[in-house]
């Protein structure tokens, strides 16, 4: 996950004797994890501690983020490290893209009538969100987020078209599918199940810190290698130079009409499900209902897998950075209880949120007991629908035979019998009041669990049918 993602990590599993490295009978950790971290090794001696943490973090602070494995062996271990440990942090390397291309891009987009900003989770990493919104301003053009850039640009902004992933936002499909110019800043431009497509024909821009990104995916008229913060700023500063140089910039209003007719299509469809008094409950109710009980700007949220990702990514409206915690490229059911507690720690002034369904809830349940156990008050919303989503039209013979797509189980009593606050809820008209008692809940330190039944309810719009046509 955190390789396909593109998030910095380091393990440090530790590993068989090194005297009886190669002879067999233990796990291997390094060859293993080779082809999923940035770097993986192993310490052979306690004086190369040192060097090789100081490598590791290097690597987990430069150019494309990742996780690096550092397997510490038993015996490696078990050594007092004789001596001073001289350990400095490493250089925190940045660098800005290629002045000759910056300057054709700002040209490009200029002269564009209709041009899109495609931000991917780089804009967060280097911390470029208010140089995002800058560019996105000067050059009144719309932005559009993958799922782990979400939150890169506020989405209450008039140039939001929202979030895309395997679901997208109706703006952002319009965006996508009607522009002329597509500017990638921050992001590899992946073409997969998870990341919003580029349609053929367009003038693409791409911007990344790693090389092996371009042309990867998405063929490019135009490639920058650098830092997103230092180009975003290269790039203002290179289309206030054309602007005052006479360069006029086209006008954008025709476009910026049409995606806002497609952002009210989107509020005029949603709103059955939004308002849905039917039974079980619509998740999308439930959705729509958290969001009305809190303040986005002091909440982080997050999704787990399957169905609430995509349910929640294009509507859940996030209002500043990181306040949306988008993953799933590689998609591991019960993720996303974990990443919560991780935000909840590392902000505990804010209400953290992590929606999750039944079959998530099944893999990673027995996590609430480590949050009751250190205080960690994170909110679950758990979307119960006793159905694997999406999971018959490959498994038809074992679903209509075993019945293997189906759940069951009160997943409010496992969470009670962990120590967590929990409630059920069958009716929509409850989910006000439970939701309101849950917060309260995690304000004293004890983490909560809503369990809604839900109704089996399809990904609202699906981003390849959207922007290419439902033949792709």
């Amino acid at each position: 996950q955190a390789f396909a993602d593109g998030t910095p990590l380091l393990v440090l599993p530790g590993g068989g004797e090194m005297s009886k490295h190669g002879l067999g009978g233990e796990f291997d950790p390094m060859p293993s994890f080779r082809h999923i971290t940035k770097w993986s090794a192993r310490i052979p001696s306690p004086d190369r501690v040192p060097v090789m943490l100081r490598h590791a973090f290097a690597q987990l602070r430069s150019g494309r983020p990742g996780p690096v494995m550092l397997e510490l062996p038993r015996d490696v271990a078990a050594i007092d490290l004789s001596g001073p440990l001289n350990y400095t942090p490493p250089a925190f390397v940045r660098s800005g893209g290629d002045p000759e291309p910056i300057r054709d891009a700002a040209k490009l987009l200029i002269g564009a009538n209709r041009p899109v900003i495609h931000v991917g989770h780089g804009v967060l990493w280097s911390e470029a969100t208010g140089e995002l919104r800058e560019l996105a301003e000067l050059l009144d053009a719309p932005v559009v987020t993958t799922i782990a850039g979400k939150s890169a640009f506020p989405e209450t902004h008039r140039l939001s078209a929202g979030a895309g992933g395997l679901s997208i936002a109706h703006a952002a499909a319009w965006a996508l599918r009607d522009c002329d110019v597509v500017f990638g800043i921050g992001c590899s431009f992946a073409q997969g199940s998870f990341s919003p497509p580029i349609p053929p024909g367009k003038t693409v821009i791409h911007a990344t810190n790693d090389p092996a990104d371009l042309d990867r995916h998405v063929e490019a008229d135009l490639a920058i290698v650098g830092d997103a913060r230092i180009v975003l700023r290269q790039l203002i500063e290179a289309v206030h130079a054309l602007l005052s140089s006479g360069h006029v910039r086209a006008s954008r209003d025709a476009f910026h009409s049409a995606i806002e007719e497609a952002r009210q299509k989107g509020v005029a469809d949603r709103h059955d499900q939004n308002t849905a008094s039917t039974l079980p409950i619509n998740p999308y109710r439930v959705i729509s209902e958290v969001m009305r009980a809190v303040n986005p700007d002091e909440t982080i949220v997050t999704h787990d897998s399957g169905n609430p990702r995509d349910q929640v990514l294009p509507n859940w409206v996030s209002t500043s950075p990181r306040g949306y915690l988008g993953w799933g490229k590689s998609t591991q059911l019960g993720t996303g209880l974990g990443i919560i507690m991780g935000a909840k720690l590392a902000h505990p002034e804010k209400l953290c949120i992590n929606f999750m369904g039944d079959l998530a809830f099944g893999t990673a349940a027995i996590e609430l007991e480590t949050a009751v156990r250190e205080r960690i008050g994170t909110l679950t919303i758990l979307l119960n629908n006793s159905v694997m989503g999406g999971y018959t039209a490959y498994m038809p013979t074992a679903s209509s035979t075993y019945r293997s797509n189906r759940l069951s189980g009160d997943y409010t009593a496992v969470a009670r019998g962990l120590g967590a606050h929990a409630e059920r809820v069958e009716q929509p008209g409850d989910l006000a009041g439970a939701i309101a008692r849950a917060i309260q809940a995690t304000l004293g330190g004890r983490p909560a669990l809503i369990e809604a039944i839900t109704k089996e309810e399809p990904v609202f719009l699906r981003a390849r049918d959207a922007v290419l046509g439902a033949s792709h």
